[in-house]
């Protein structure tokens, strides 16, 4: 069994080992709705608790994870884990355990921080996936589309 520290300094307990080589795995392997449901999967069962997970897809194409407590995630702590990484961002994903896919006032500051050097960000909960957008139109202007997706699939913008 491996442990490992949350951001709040406290141990927690990893049950499935290879957890962030089966994201790993999908996002290289397979389309991005089964790589949806892998972060999410893991985010619930990897841990001793459910646990936010959050996956970076840089410039490169290269996937940067980490774990944080179920209510936050941050690569503080982490900070091997973002060695190489290139922006722009193509895509930040995070879960939120707690089930409901909606953007937090954490999350909104992390974007509004990182706006001008991400594609897109993602949230995760149980059964939903929130998207904000970000699109260049006529050069420097960037335009946010948020999109909602219900449990089966029908889209709500």
């Amino acid at each position: 069994m491996e442990y490992l520290r949350d951001v709040r300094d406290e141990d927690f307990i990893v049950l499935i080992s290879d957890w962030k080589e089966q994201i790993t795995d999908m996002f290289e392997n397979s389309n991005k709705y089964n790589l949806y449901d892998t972060i999410w999967e893991m985010s619930i069962q990897a841990f001793d608790k459910p646990r936010e997970v959050q996956v970076v897809i840089d410039a490169n194409s290269n996937v940067f994870i980490s774990v944080g407590s179920p209510g936050f995630v941050t690569f503080g702590g982490q900070d091997e884990q973002v060695i190489g990484m290139k922006f722009p961002v193509k895509e930040w994903i995070h879960t939120h355990p707690f089930g409901k896919a909606y953007f937090s006032g954490t999350d909104m500051n992390t974007i509004f921080m990182y706006q001008n050097h991400m594609e897109k960000a993602t949230v995760l909960g149980d059964g939903e996936r929130s998207e904000y957008l970000f699109k260049v139109e006529k050069g420097n202007d960037r335009v946010e589309y948020i999109t909602y997706v219900r449990k089966d699939n029908e889209e709500e913008l």
